[in-house]
């Protein structure tokens, strides 16, 4: 579902996106020892495109984006919800950045 016009569309509504909100950086693996920091592998997302209402609900912390990592999809949506390929969306973890 998705609102005419040109531009971003809410990853939660398909609405024409009225802002973006930076999302968290996720660790995708770490070193062959857990006890071992030293090394990761970071990765950083796009942007989530909302429109003002799933905006404020996201600040609220009354909605939950989630990301789907499936290289049919790669794609943001309701955290918990099906994806495009039928993954579930999964939750994104804290925001790193300063």
């Amino acid at each position: 579902m998705t609102s005419g016009g040109s531009g971003p569309f809410c990853a939660l509504c398909g609405e024409h996106a009225t802002e973006t909100v930076e999302p968290p950086r996720r660790t995708l693996a770490r070193g062959l020892d857990p006890s071992d920091q030293s090394y990761s592998v970071t990765v950083i997302l796009p942007d989530i495109a909302l429109c003002a209402e799933h905006a404020l609900e996201l600040r609220q912390g009354e909605r939950h984006v989630g990301w789907c990592d499936d290289p049919r999809c790669r794609t943001y949506g309701e955290l918990g919800g099906p994806s495009g390929c039928g993954s579930p969306y999964e939750k994104l973890g804290p925001s790193r950045r300063t």
